[in-house]
């Protein structure tokens, strides 16, 4: 721990006590706010800057180059006083006073701070409250850095540092990552099944009557598939399952905008995504194209050859529809790829290496996939068209 207070601080003596300050912060791998009711010293008085701003001003600048982590505290009296000023602004907006009068009143001391508005600002600034209004209304990712924690006593300093220091993340970041694997646990359990107390993988089941069940550009030049019933009745019986479910995907949705996944190129200097991003974002559009192919249209076809509907006939062959078929071979594509992408982003959560998931091919045609892709434009494309 680096503190001036103490004389283990260090520093170069040729330098200013400030610069000394500054300099010291990019040796830490986190930086503790803590915001009183007190100003303190001005770093620059004429630009209204406080040596505490600028401090932090100097970490966030680390912290966005992935170089250290930042912890913020205010004190909880502080906090209920930047609240109470914001809606005597409010009030104040509504009156028939003066601005000059509002402004006076607005600004007026407090037992609690000196200078009520300058650390109601600061702590606006270390909410990053503009950059998220913004990155909000057109859909960037939101700034880092921002978690602010208010504090009554040393009590709760201390249960937010304490698995900080143990586990490399803050209390906040923990949960998030906990709600996501959570949502991504619910995800794939809606996909598995039981039988004798054991949990059994359909996505595997599925695998292996889809092997029974290639669909080869032959026959989808001709436009129809005979379809073996016992294994098209496997099959069937499995995707039956689908009828209903829903998926609540609120954190995977608010996670493609978050940094949870993201990682910091120092080449660059922008965070970019990683591997385990990548897969987030396959598994977010594997989950809706799932919904668009589980409808009761698509699905009809499992009735309509269901033994009922054939006369009690369960085995032999029947001849369907191309369309038919591939349709509900393609959800069954994308039930197999959510499994797989919710088990290793599950894994990777828990502590593990990401390791990228073998995926069924997006086509249910064998063999087919090469030719879709050849025409895609992928985002990799598109950044070396742009430019970017």
């Amino acid at each position: 721990m680096l503190a001036s207070e103490y004389n283990d601080f260090g520093g170069n003596l040729d330098q200013h006590s400030y610069e000394a300050c500054l300099g010291n912060i990019e040796q830490a791998d986190f930086f503790v706010l803590l915001i009183g009711s007190r100003v303190g010293g001005w770093f620059d008085e004429s630009t209204k800057t406080s040596i505490t701003q600028k401090e932090y001003q100097h970490a966030y600048d680390l912290h966005i180059q992935g170089k250290l982590r930042l912890v913020t505290f205010v004190r909880q009296e502080v906090w209920q006083l930047k609240e109470e000023r914001r809606e005597l602004e409010r009030f104040l907006s509504t009156t028939a006073m003066e601005e000059s009068e509002r402004d006076i009143v607005a600004r007026a001391p407090s037992r609690f701070a000196s200078n009520a508005e300058f650390v109601s600002q600061f702590i606006a600034e270390v909410g990053r409250n503009v950059e998220t209004g913004k990155a909000v209304k057109i859909g960037t990712a939101k700034p880092t850095g921002n978690w602010i924690h208010q504090f009554s006593n040393f009590r709760d300093i201390h249960d937010v540092l304490q698995p900080l220091a143990f586990t490399g993340m803050t209390s906040e970041d923990a949960a998030y990552r906990s709600a996501l694997q959570g949502e991504l646990l619910r995800v794939m359990s809606s996909l598995m099944s039981k039988r004798d107390d054991e949990v059994v993988d359909l996505g595997d089941l599925l695998e292996w009557a889809l092997a029974k069940q290639r669909l080869t550009k032959d026959i989808r030049d001709q436009g129809y598939v005979d379809v073996d019933l016992t294994e098209w009745n496997l099959l069937s019986t499995i995707v039956l399952h689908c009828l209903g479910l829903q998926f609540e995907t609120v954190v995977i949705d608010d996670a493609l905008t978050s940094t949870v996944f993201l990682e910091y190129d120092a080449n660059n200097g922008a965070y970019v995504q990683s591997a385990a991003y990548d897969a987030l974002s396959n598994l977010w559009s594997t989950i809706r194209s799932f919904k668009s192919l589980a409808t009761t249209e698509n699905l009809s076809v499992i009735f309509a050859t269901s033994p009922k509907s054939l006369d009690g006939r369960k085995s032999g062959t029947h001849r369907l529809k191309l369309e038919e078929v591939a349709a509900i071979h393609s959800l069954a594509l994308r039930w197999i790829n959510i499994i797989r992408l919710c088990k290793t982003l599950i894994l990777h959560l828990q502590g593990q290496p990401f390791q990228a998931p073998t995926l069924m091919p997006f086509s249910p045609i064998v063999d087919f996939d090469a030719a879709i892709q050849a025409e895609r434009v992928s985002v990799a494309d598109l950044r070396a068209h742009l430019g970017i």
